[in-house]
């Protein structure tokens, strides 16, 4: 199932900030503010090493695939 980083951040009550300590913490990459809010709002897609990050600071809940609006062929 798709999940977007809003949608994720939301979920867990979580500020772009508290994300970007996440990402912090638990891969020592500094993330900008700019840059969460871009992939949040659709405006940017992570460049792979990005969403590599957000993949492992959301537990897998947001894959790389997660930010281009594809839709599924069963």
């Amino acid at each position: 199932m798709r999940m977007l980083l809003k949608e994720y951040l939301k979920e867990n009550n979580l500020t772009h900030n508290d994300f970007i300590e996440k990402c912090a913490d638990e891969c020592g990459v500094l993330v900008s503010q700019g840059a969460v809010a871009k992939w949040c709002s659709g405006a940017r897609v992570p460049r792979r090493t990005e969403a590599h990050i957000i993949y492992k600071v959301t537990n897998g809940k947001v894959m790389p695939n997660d930010f281009y609006n594809l839709d599924i062929i069963e």
